[in-house]
């Protein structure tokens, strides 16, 4: 319960919105059945939790505010805010002080008790929180007054929350009010909390105090005023007791779900179903929990309310394999000699997914955790195979999940991600471009954990060298190791380098634009040299010509070199150079790494900071743009003035383009032509039917009628497309400039084509994998039901697919009443390599009629 971050309910207070279920009345009753238990599922599937009041998000009081409102302790107003500036009441903080402590229930038998203040009337809203609060010892009057509208001071507040954990006045040191104040600095009370002593107390400060109290010791004394914590015996162990116990039953568990799945919470030996006020102490995340002890609070209904992390720092035992290694119930490391002893039910978690632990061989580097229970017993494994030093370029937001572009490839993170920045609890709204970036993907492809670093040092680079079998660069008189191509860095030039947590130099980039007087572009480059007149003669060499355009001087040129391979292999029409002069000839080319394919490829996308070009022969590269970048645009190459500044607003989807790049970030983008007309979007739908028209005007003309999320819409093509109703046609514009869809990309999916054996539906991570292949549910996916006879159409949900495919019930099969899945790949991939997942395009849930 202590301060962390403002992250505390983010995951709570932001869940993705669900998948609904029904659909179009044209369905025969067995897909209306579907639909509707697909709807009644998505009601169960996640926690419905409270929006954040607008006026704390992004405060140090979030946290607080979050939690104590979860807990039922404090309430909002009715416009959504919290108002953490606004005083607070004496008769408010006994109602905080009479929840949080469990008395509830006293405070309504007390409600018509006649008071014993003068000042307090019976059955007014406070009359039991009042009663029950001076019953308790909690708070005093005066002179036989409560004074319940008047404001309360901090020093107050601290003493009734001092008194709340058990402590009695009379035992503590010192007098009024120091004798409260330091008991409460030495339970951690005041820990993030700006204090004020004397002045009135601000619901904001409240709440922090109150979370702070709630993650406190629970105190008592004996006869002899000796004090001692208060215990219960949790699984055969005392455990001290917490304020927030008092809320509920608590027991120690051992976790095993990184998220809430059907509104369940998974455990070593038990699945417990949880509130809808359910939530995470200390601003974490479940994956950052998985295979800890945790102490799990239940509400009376024997829901789960909380879980707090009970996990000892003294039994995590932390290693990096070193050679190849198999782990196995030995669970010997190469750390230490030990051998643990494997506890009954341990589970082993490969990148936080659950397996058995066997015999699999892990490679040299991976990261392994050992987790001990209270005996010293191994009771998980985490093994983690780290996407490293990734630099981050942009964050895409969709309506229910988020993706981080960044050079070590896309990442989809939604509310279960636990994000950290330099080593504290973070959320992705804290993560910025640049930001280092190390990635536990899971194999459903979400990113169960981004742990970000943000450290920069700008400087010249005073030296370059090598230490071992490290690259090093010195900046501002410090030396770091480094991964980056050290030949891309001039020595006495400026540079910002971007260091990973370690402290290693993983990126580069210059801290301001590219100076354009030190470049040229070159136009044309001579493939066979020639003699030229060298002080009135005929030269006995070869030279050949350069025709450039000096960005120093705003004028086109002509030069001579003899460096024939530097100019054939390093120079193309319209690329970035720098050249060096010596008595009016070309001695040196430096180019920077140029876009292969002549220098020339066509932009394809442009999504926030990253650009996407496609070459000629359907390759593409993907470049970052920052700040830095220079935009130029070639106009005319016989003109005197043929190069033109541009801004990264004026480059366009369809331009043809060159660039030089450091990485992968581009350092210039060159515009040489306007696209004629943008490609079209891709579409996909299902196949309704397809029309012909001829005119003297324009001859054939094609079209194809699709079912787009319940709506016919039509589109242009090239030729006829061969599909069959219902069929899954996808439309994408690959090759052309033309308004219409060329055939080269069209491509048509049977949608009698059914996955034989069942899929696996993640509701949590919203993904479907059939075999190896892992589809991501995202915003674009479009869900179709049909009969097998194809007598119906209908849109679907995701909580269909769920339906169909679950094993509890046996809906998958090829039998009157069962149903099948079809499955198309969208256009967005996640991750990169084997382990890259797909978006799913199109599902279709076919049920079997007859």
């Amino acid at each position: 319960m202590r301060k962390t971050s403002n992250s505390f309910l983010t995951n709570n207070s932001q869940q993705p919105k669900q998948f609904r279920g029904g659909e179009k009345k044209v369905m025969k009753k067995s897909l209306l059945s579907l639909a509707l238990a697909g709807s009644m599922l998505s009601a169960l599937a996640v926690p419905a939790f409270a929006a954040t009041p607008s006026d704390v998000v992004g405060k140090p009081v979030q946290t607080a505010v979050e939690e104590l409102t979860a807990l039922g302790i404090i309430n909002g107003y009715a416009d959504g805010t919290f108002k953490p500036d606004n005083t607070i009441t004496r008769a408010e903080l006994a109602k905080i002080v009479i929840v949080a402590t469990g008395n509830q229930s006293a405070a309504n038998l007390m409600a018509n008790t006649a008071p014993s203040f003068k000042d307090v009337k019976k059955g007014a809203w406070y009359t039991g929180y009042i009663n029950a609060a001076a019953a308790k010892g909690f708070i005093q009057g005066y002179n036989g007054n409560f004074r319940p509208n008047d404001t309360i001071k901090f020093e107050e507040v601290t003493a009734i929350l001092v008194r709340a954990l058990g402590y009695k006045d009379k035992y503590l040191s010192g007098s009024w009010p120091y004798n409260v104040l330091l008991q409460a600095d030495e339970v951690g009370l005041f820990e993030g909390v700006e204090m004020a002593n004397g002045t009135n107390a601000n619901r904001g400060v409240v709440a922090e105090l109150t979370e702070n109290a709630l993650g406190a010791n629970l105190v008592q004394y004996n006869a002899d005023g000796d004090m001692s914590n208060v215990e219960k015996t949790v699984a055969g162990k005392q455990v001290a007791q917490l304020l927030i116990n008092k809320l509920g039953e608590s027991t120690a568990q051992v976790l095993k779900g990184t998220a809430v799945t059907d509104g369940k919470i998974s455990f070593v030996g038990e699945d417990a179903v949880v509130a809808d006020n359910f939530f995470i102490t200390g601003g974490k995340k479940l994956a950052d929990l998985i295979g800890h002890s945790v102490t799990v609070l239940k509400n009376k209904d024997g829901k789960v309310l909380a879980v707090t992390d009970n996990q000892a720092a003294t039994k995590i035992v932390s290693t990096t394999l070193k050679g190849k290694q198999v782990i196995d119930a030995a669970l010997t490391t190469n750390a230490s000699s030990t051998d643990y002893k494997v506890a009954t039910g341990a589970v082993l978690y490969v990148n936080t997914d659950p397996t058995t632990i066997d015999t699999t061989e892990y490679a040299d580097g991976t990261d392994v955790q050992l987790l001990l229970n209270a005996d010293g017993d191994v009771q998980a494994v985490l093994v983690t195979n780290w996407i490293s030093d990734a630099q981050v370029s942009d964050i895409v937001a969709y309506n229910t999940y988020s993706v981080i572009n960044s050079s070590g490839g896309s990442f989809k993170v939604d509310a279960t991600t636990s994000v950290t920045l330099d080593g504290k609890a973070a959320t992705l709204a804290d993560l910025k471009a640049d930001d280092i970036i190390n990635v536990i993907k899971n194999k459903a492809g979400l990113a169960t954990k981004v742990v970000a670093t943000r450290n920069t040092v700008t400087g010249k680079v005073e030296a370059k060298g090598t230490s071992g079998s490290d690259k090093t660069v010195k900046v501002n008189g410090t030396t770091y190791v480094t991964t980056v191509d050290t030949s891309k860095l001039t020595l006495d030039s400026e540079y910002t380098f971007y260091l990973n947590k370690d402290g290693k130099a993983v990126a580069f980039k210059a801290p301001s634009a590219a100076t354009a007087t030190d470049y040229f572009v070159v136009y044309t480059v001579a493939t066979t040299g020639s003699p030229i007149i060298i002080d009135n003669q005929v030269s006995t060499d070869d030279y050949y010509k350069i025709v450039y355009y000096s960005l120093k001087d705003s004028t086109k040129k002509v030069a001579y070199t003899k460096e024939k391979v530097a100019v054939v292999n390093a120079l193309k029409d319209n690329s970035i150079a720098q050249l060096t002069f010596k008595d009016g000839y070309i001695t040196e080319v430096k180019n920077a790494k140029e876009l292969a394919n002549n220098g020339l490829a066509k932009v394809d996308s442009i999504s926030g900071s990253r650009v996407t070009l496609k070459t000629g022969a359907g390759a593409t590269s993907t470049y970052v743009l920052d700040s830095n970048t220079v935009y130029l645009k070639v106009t005319d190459k016989d003109a005197d003035s043929t190069v033109a500044a541009l801004t990264a607003a004026d480059v366009k989807v369809g331009d043809y383009v060159t660039v030089s790049n450091e990485g992968a970030t581009a350092k210039f983008v060159v515009v040489t032509a306007q696209g004629a007309v943008a490609e079209l979007p891709q579409v996909q739908g299902l196949f309704v039917s397809q029309s012909t028209v001829e005119s003297t005007a324009d001859g054939k003309t094609y079209t194809v009628k699709l079912n787009v999320n319940g709506e016919e819409k039509t589109f242009a093509v090239q030729a006829p497309v061969t599909a069959n109703k219902y069929d899954v046609v996808t439309l994408v514009d690959k090759t052309s400039d033309n308004a219409y869809y060329e055939s080269a990309g069209i491509t048509v999916s049977d949608h009698t084509a059914l996955i034989a054996t069942a899929p696996t539906v993640d509701a949590s991570a919203k993904t479907i994998t059939s075999g190896t292949t892992t589809y991501v549910v995202t915003e674009n996916t479009k869900f179709y039901n049909i009969n097998a006879d194809d007598t119906g159409l209908a849109i679907g949900y995701f909580n269909d697919a769920r339906v169909a495919t679950d094993a509890v019930s046996g809906n998958y099969g090829t039998a009157k009443g069962k149903y099948q899945l079809v499955i198309v790949e969208g256009k967005e991939t996640y991750g990169e390599g084997a382990t890259a997942s797909k978006e799913a395009g199109v599902v279709v849930v076919v049920y079997h009629n007859n």
